[in-house]
């Protein structure tokens, strides 16, 4: 996958969050990218997500209509992220 860009993301959510995730290799950053990037959000009208990589690197951008939608947004994808790193690791 290719890292894609935060103009992409709604103009109208002015609240955003980019993150990035190293990890060991380019295969276990895409595999993570393809996992994460199925969920979709709840909210689709108040919050977009964008997940990609880049070589070795997790890319997520986010984009809400305000701020608590945003912090909801990033807390669970930073828990669906630990539960893909995880269940990566175990094999």
């Amino acid at each position: 996958m290719s890292n894609v860009g935060v103009d992409m993301l709604p103009e109208n959510m002015q609240h955003r969050c980019s993150l990035s995730v190293d990890y060991p290799d380019k295969e276990f950053a895409e595999m993570v990218s393809q996992a994460l990037a199925v969920d979709e959000e709840l909210h689709q009208d108040k919050v977009a997500r964008q997940v990609s990589s880049d070589g070795k690197t997790l890319i997520a951008q986010f984009a809400a209509c305000d701020a608590r939608m945003l912090r909801v947004s990033v807390n669970s994808f930073f828990e669906a992220l630990a539960l893909a790193t995880r269940t990566l690791d175990a094999f």
